[in-house]
């Protein structure tokens, strides 16, 4: 399974042929037109990236996307109107992955949509093996070899297990979880992406991993051996 993006456009035309191509490409696409929508999608059903408009009637772009860098682990590419300079500079600088002016070329689109989910896992690595689990980073995918069976994840869910398969045995912060971003007290994303991960992996029969909450920390993975 490819990524999931939702997209966030006012203008239905627009919104429709990038919907369009972005299907036929594989990928999982939603498409919402306001930024409160977006967000009950969001909540309901999580993304991998987003494509965001900045242009949103009396709602700021901005403010979406600097919400999302501060608080989900998921990867931002502004489609927009806006193309002095200054817009670019003050877009890029929220922490979104990339800038794109309209009119839209789609080929050129789905060209920088691949290059972000390729930063999404960084360069060389491309599958992390802990006793019987493997994960495979570019296919998204969990194996675990003693009971040949496997799960498909989001990309969230890819970097995030990533992270605790690096530190197998020890207990994982919820700011490591989030790439990087501050975790306060409230914020839940860490918490509904591993939940996610933990019933899928009760959903396949997947046993030779186990992730247990670390109270005021985070997260720690336990290998099962049969």
């Amino acid at each position: 399974m490819k990524a999931r993006i939702l997209i966030i456009e006012d203008h239905p035309p627009l919104a429709r042929a990038m919907r369009r191509v972005l299907l036929a490409d594989g990928y999982g696409v939603e498409w919402v037109s306001s930024g409160a929508e977006f967000w009950r999608r969001y909540r309901a059903q999580g993304a991998d990236l987003v494509l965001l408009d900045l242009n949103l009637g009396a709602e700021d772009g901005m403010d979406i996307a600097r919400d999302l860098v501060a608080n989900t682990p998921v990867a931002v590419i502004m489609v927009t109107a806006r193309g002095k300079t200054e817009d670019r500079i003050q877009g890029l600088d929220t922490g979104a992955d990339d800038y794109l002016v309209k009119p839209v070329v789609l080929d050129e689109l789905r060209a920088r949509i691949r290059a972000v989910l390729r930063r999404q896992f960084g360069a060389g690595e491309d599958r992390i093996q802990i006793g019987p689990a493997i994960l495979m980073l570019t296919a998204q995918t969990l194996l675990c070899e003693e009971s040949a069976r496997s799960l498909e994840l989001t990309a969230a869910e890819t970097k995030i297990l990533a992270h605790l398969m690096r530190r197998v045995g020890r207990a994982v912060d919820r700011d490591t979880l989030l790439d990087g971003h501050v975790w306060e007290p409230g914020n839940r994303t860490a918490d509904v992406h591993v939940g996610h991960i933990r019933a899928k992996l009760r959903s396949a029969g997947i046993g030779c991993l186990r992730i247990h909450p670390v109270r005021g920390i985070g997260y720690r993975l336990d290998v099962v051996r049969n």
